[in-house]
C-alpha cells in the first residue's frame, strides 16, 4: 500500500497537461533542429537553383533557366563557371545584382520583416495552444462530481426494493 501511495503523485504529474506541454515542446524543438541543417547541395542543384532565381537581363520576368536569349545563355554559362570555381550562392547573386541591377533576382533578399512572417504565426499558434490547455484545465477543475441528495437516495432505495420484490415473484415456483 505504501508503494502505491508513492506512485500515485508521479502518475498524476506524468498524465497532466504539463506533461503534454513538455512533450509538444520537445517535438517542436526536434522538428526545428531537424529542419535547420540541410545537406550540402550538389553542383547541379546549385546551378539549377541559381538559374531559377536570376532574371534574364533582356527578358521580362523570366529566369535565365527559362530563356533562350543570348544574354541568358551567356549568364547561365557564367553562373556554372562561378559554381565550379567555388563561389557561394550569395556571392554569385551579389555579382549579378552589381552587374545588372538590384531587380535582377526573381527572389528578393530576405530582411528582418521576412523573419517575422515566419515567427509570428509560430508564436501565435503556441499562445493559442497554451490558452486552449489553460481553458481545458480550468474547465476540468470546475466540473464537480454531483452528490446524491437524500431524496434521490430514497427514490433509488424504493426502486431497488420494488425490483427485488418483482424478481422474487418471477422466481417463485408455479
Amino acid at each position: 500500500m505504501a508503494t502505491t501511495a508513492l506512485r500515485a503523485p508521479r502518475r498524476a504529474v506524468l498524465s497532466g497537461p504539463i506533461a503534454y506541454g513538455l512533450l509538444a515542446a520537445a517535438a517542436v524543438v526536434l522538428l526545428v533542429i531537424g529542419s535547420v541543417h540541410p545537406s550540402t547541395p550538389s553542383r547541379a542543384s546549385r546551378i539549377s537553383y541559381l538559374d531559377s532565381v536570376i532574371k534574364c537581363p533582356s527578358c521580362v520576368d523570366i529566369s535565365i533557366g527559362q530563356s533562350t536569349e543570348q544574354t541568358a545563355v551567356a549568364l547561365r554559362a557564367r553562373v556554372a563557371q562561378f559554381v565550379d570555381e567555388g563561389w557561394s550562392n550569395e556571392k554569385i547573386e551579389s555579382w549579378v545584382t552589381a552587374r545588372f541591377g538590384s531587380n535582377e533576382l526573381l527572389v528578393p533578399p530576405s530582411s528582418g520583416l521576412d523573419d517575422l512572417a515566419w515567427i509570428l504565426p509560430l508564436v501565435g499558434g503556441g499562445l493559442g495552444l497554451a490558452a486552449l490547455v489553460l481553458y481545458l484545465t480550468r474547465r476540468r477543475a470546475r466540473v464537480s462530481v454531483a452528490t446524491a441528495s437524500s431524496s434521490d437516495e430514497a427514490l433509488v432505495a424504493a426502486a431497488l426494493a420494488e425490483w427485488d420484490v418483482e424478481a422474487d415473484r418471477n422466481e417463485a415456483p408455479r
